[in-house]
């Protein structure tokens, strides 16, 4: 890690040189042009791709490879280092950027799950998905719980916050929100039938559990949360707490 110098100090040394590699990068894997609107994709097929978003993803993603991982004592210069996740970062994203996925799992389908069975705000209900939040929150990137923290704090200014404190622009910060809501769910590795039993309280909704002896036991929110670990300091903002985040994320679910 780089342990002399704060995220913002290392972005402002850094971040030029980490958008000049995507960009070059970018030109090379697309042909020569800087903003194609489209990338092919075998036999001769194209797709929108936006490039913008890929360069913008991939610099982040490098900045935070680099300050969390770089290590002086390999020999490399920190330079070198960076323009090679950079490189490799932007053809991960254009590889991500050229798959459709044929069905997407959205924050919708956690909310109307949720929603259906906790209308009461059930505490027990709670305290039963409130671990399956913070393991998917733990799954995302250090960036990705910025971005998901400032929108849980206030919807209004969670672009401009993100923005200043990741140095990145306030256009991916606005489509980066969108795609973590979309991959939440599946992160929690669980099914929106499993919610709905999650959340439901009558013993109907666990008689297959009951046949096979795993049901899910009723237990009071604060006895569950003193099983919670704060989970691994988010180097970008090392005060968050996943628990905290999950919380706000599970009142957003069943406002």
């Amino acid at each position: 890690m780089i342990a002399n110098l704060t995220w913002n100090e290392f972005c402002e040394l850094y971040y030029a040189a980490a958008r000049r590699s995507a960009e070059i990068t970018l030109h090379k894997r697309l042909g020569g042009g800087k903003y194609a609107s489209s990338v092919s994709h075998g036999h001769g097929e194209a797709r929108l791709v936006d490039l913008e978003y890929v360069r913008d993803a991939a610099v982040l993603k490098a900045l935070e490879n680099t300050y969390k991982n770089f290590d002086a004592s390999k020999g490399f210069k920190i330079t070198t280092y960076l323009s090679r996740i950079v490189h490799n970062e932007v053809v991960d994203e254009l590889q991500k950027a050229t798959k459709e996925a044929d069905a997407k799992q959205d924050i919708d389908d956690v909310r109307s799950a949720v929603g259906e069975y906790v209308t009461d705000g059930s505490v027990e209900a709670r305290a039963r998905l409130v671990p399956r939040l913070v393991a998917a929150i733990a799954k995302l990137s250090s960036s990705d719980q910025v971005i998901l923290n400032y929108y849980l704090e206030d919807k209004s200014t969670y672009v401009e916050n993100a923005s200043r404190d990741l140095n990145t622009s306030k256009d991916y910060i606005a489509v980066r929100k969108h795609r973590i809501l979309e991959k939440l769910p599946t992160l929690m590795d669980i099914t929106p039938a499993e919610y709905r039993r999650l959340c439901y309280d009558s013993e109907a909704a666990f008689e297959p559990a009951l046949a096979s002896g795993t049901v899910l036991h009723n237990i009071s929110f604060l006895s569950a949360r003193k099983t919670f670990t704060r989970g691994p300091v988010n180097p970008i903002m090392p005060s968050l707490d996943l628990t905290s985040l999950a919380e706000k994320l599970l009142a957003e679910l069943v406002d």
